[in-house]
């Protein structure tokens, strides 16, 4: 994960910080949480948050004795909100301190691409981390991002420390499909669970980091990012709301597949530095079809459209696809993108292509 995507502003979760907040204010602070929620939706910018607010505010720091020796309640705290330039939260941006440790998939050093588990190797580091004392003479925490990525004897090494914790020691556990956890995890962990954040949240933190996009193009990229604020800043990045723009103009073509422009997007997404575009062109054809089926759904059943238009004309197009083929085999369709999509072996212009085309002989 980019830092970009980790120290975004976190909006629209303040309910799981007060939960948090409540548990330090009462000594009910649990040793592991897990904070669960679609991808980009700020887990990870909730995770690092939790660790600034503790790395300010040290286990000794409780209580203190009063003038004739008694010990004073400690003052309940408000926000988890800490200054941003002091030296602790300088030393965490630069990745720095010592009693703050992130678990991610690492480098395959082989392949020189990022592995697609956290192994076993990656949990063990752990045990070193929390068997000696403090740098800092505070907390010492650890986030797993995410510990839905941990192969099964990763799982394992990290269930003993769940079982057994140190004193003193917080686990973050992020986790996109908390159902892929062993349940002896999840039953050792107090949850927290993000929902996806409201338009007018994820626009504004877009705005933040791109004062340059037009109120258009941040409403476009408001709508597609889902109510994900790290989706939508991936899609800026990778100029998500051009790669639409063209798989719009694909699909108005269709039955009649325009090929040139077939040809001209699958070319653009099969070179080697395109790998994350090539991603996107899937995500984003399959969110078209899952936003279609919903709309033409509520339409059926005079309710209401779901859906939000990200382009002019979007909605008289999903309109037209819909009538040209019952919903259950656009989801049929839907299965078989996906699944293509996904075989990350195939060449990638030809999939793009074999995909295009199915349409195309599907609406015809």
């Amino acid at each position: 994960m980019t830092d970009k995507l980790r120290e975004f502003s976190l909006k629209g979760h303040e309910a799981a910080e007060q939960l948090f907040l409540e548990a330090y204010n009462s000594n009910r602070l649990h040793h592991a949480w897990l904070i669960t929620g679609p991808r980009g939706i700020g887990k990870a910018s909730l995770a690092h948050k939790m660790a600034r607010f503790l790395m300010h505010n040290s286990p000794g720091d409780d209580a203190a004795p009063g003038l004739f020796g008694d010990v004073l309640e400690k003052t309940p705290l408000t926000t988890l909100d800490t200054d941003p330039i002091s030296r602790i939260n300088m030393l965490i941006t630069a990745g720095s301190h010592g009693d703050l440790v992130v678990i991610e998939r690492q480098l395959n050093e082989k392949t020189g691409k990022i592995k697609a588990e956290i192994v076993v190797d990656d949990v063990r580091k752990l045990q070193n981390f929390f068997a000696r004392t403090s740098l800092e003479g505070g907390w010492r925490i650890a986030i797993i991002d995410s510990a839905d990525e941990m192969n099964r004897n990763a799982a394992n090494a990290l269930l003993k420390l769940l079982e057994e914790p140190p004193k003193n020691v917080l686990l973050v556990l992020l986790a996109h499909a908390p159902g892929k956890l062993l349940p002896t995890i999840t039953s050792r962990c107090r949850q927290l669970r993000l929902n996806p954040l409201g338009l007018e949240a994820v626009a504004e933190i877009l705005s933040e980091y791109y004062p340059d996009l037009s109120p258009d193009e941040i409403a476009s990229y408001g709508i597609l990012s889902d109510g994900s604020p790290g989706y939508g800043i991936n899609l800026v990045e990778n100029q998500g709301l051009e790669l639409y723009i063209q798989l719009m103009g694909i699909l108005s073509s269709l039955p009649m597949l325009d090929v040139p422009l077939a040809h001209k997007v699958a070319d653009s997404l099969s070179n080697k530095k395109a790998e994350q575009k090539y991603v996107l062109f899937g995500e984003l054809l399959t969110a078209f079809i899952n936003r279609m089926i919903r709309h033409v759904a509520a339409q059926e059943n005079n309710h209401p459209s779901p859906v939000k238009p990200v382009l002019s004309g979007e909605i008289e197009l999903m309109e037209q696809l819909g009538q040209r083929l019952p919903l259950d085999q656009w989801v049929d369709l839907w299965e078989k993108i996906t699944h293509k999509m996904g075989r990350i072996n195939l060449d990638r212009k030809q999939v793009v292509l074999n995909i295009l085309t199915l349409l195309s002989q599907k609406l015809t």
